[in-house]
């Protein structure tokens, strides 16, 4: 009497297992295939705790993952050891390509060759390498730095302009000193500020970050308070631009030229600086958005895994924001 039953249970399983045969095939058929299926990236970045090498690591990942690609992200706080740790681990991985935006462009290089060594394509972004460090990556993708801090000077002098300021006294607070992003931008201000007639008194590393920015520029208002003032700050990034006006604003100083107050300027976009810019205290900043810089360097990146010539140096096309024209970057720089 147990037969039937037992016939009934054999004759169900080839069923069962057929239909989900069918439905498997059905799910691979409507899957299309990648350009960059089966290929492994591993990308050493800065901290995804900023937000701007967040936002930079989701439209770069995104990018590649939507191309088939597997990407690993391993990040650190600007730190060239932690830098040298996370290379060690994506080596070890055995990817196709590494993308690597190292915190210090001499301490990187000993990684740099043992990934070549390895066979692995290397592919730089943001900022500059060494020469030394050149020879070992395919192509470098680069944030137009020296037009960023061109930007900066040029905003605070129109700010400055604007309240009656022909020859001011300007503060710089730095991204992290030791990369080469930074020492772009510190000579390309210099120059640009000198030319238009205002002289940088005070330039420390805040090593992009809010908290210290505003710390620093407390101390730095306060120094010069008995010794002309300072009249226009420039932080690097919109999150130390922000910075700079909360320290101004502890320290009692007037911000923003509607107020005939301080004048400061970012240099890479962020939502806080567009707000800033929006109600006034910040005077501008530029442009560096994660979307436009994260992708070029994904298409670089896909070009290289499909073995098409890429430049070897190629500059991301930067621009100028003021109120002027903020509505204009207000959703790209939003993040």
């Amino acid at each position: 009497m147990a037969f039937p039953k037992v016939r009934k249970l054999l004759l169900a399983v080839p069923i069962a297992l057929l239909i989900a045969a069918v439905a498997t095939l059905g799910a691979s058929a409507s899957r299309t295939a990648g350009p960059l299926d089966g290929k492994k990236v591993g990308l050493e970045f800065c901290t995804d705790q900023n937000p701007f090498c967040a936002a930079w690591i989701k439209a770069f990942k995104g990018y590649l993952e939507g191309k088939g690609a597997t990407v690993t992200v391993l990040t650190s706080p600007f730190d060239p050891a932690k830098d040298a740790s996370n290379m060690n681990q994506l080596i070890a991985g055995s990817p196709d390509l590494i993308a690597v935006t190292p915190a210090d462009p001499n301490a990187i290089v000993p990684s740099l060759a043992r990934a070549q060594k390895a066979g692995i394509k290397l592919l730089n972004t943001i900022g500059r390498l060494t020469p030394a460090g050149n020879k070992y990556v395919v192509a470098s993708v680069l944030t137009d730095n020296a037009a960023l801090a061109r930007f900066a000077a040029q905003n605070i002098d129109e700010g400055l302009k604007k309240i009656g300021v022909q020859h001011g006294q300007v503060m710089m607070l730095t991204g992290t000193a030791t990369q080469l992003i930074v020492q772009d931008r510190v000579k390309a201000f210099k120059a640009e500020l000198a030319k238009r007639g205002h002289k940088l008194v005070a330039s420390q590393d805040t090593n992009w970050d809010q908290a210290t920015s505003a710390k620093v520029a407390q101390q730095l208002l306060a120094k010069y308070q008995s010794k002309g003032g300072i009249q226009g700050a420039y932080g690097m990034a919109d999150n130390m631009a922000v910075g700079i006006i909360q320290g101004a604003q502890q320290a009692g100083v007037k911000v923003g030229v509607a107020k005939k107050g301080l004048v400061v300027s970012g240099s890479n976009c962020l939502s806080v600086g567009i707000k800033a810019i929006q109600d006034g205290s910040q005077f501008g900043t530029a442009t560096q958005a994660p979307l436009t810089e994260a992708t070029a360097a994904a298409k670089a990146a896909e070009a290289i895994l499909l073995g098409k010539a890429v430049p070897k140096v190629s500059y991301v096309t930067e621009y100028r924001i003021t109120k002027a024209n903020v509505g204009k970057y207000a959703k790209l720089c939003s993040f």
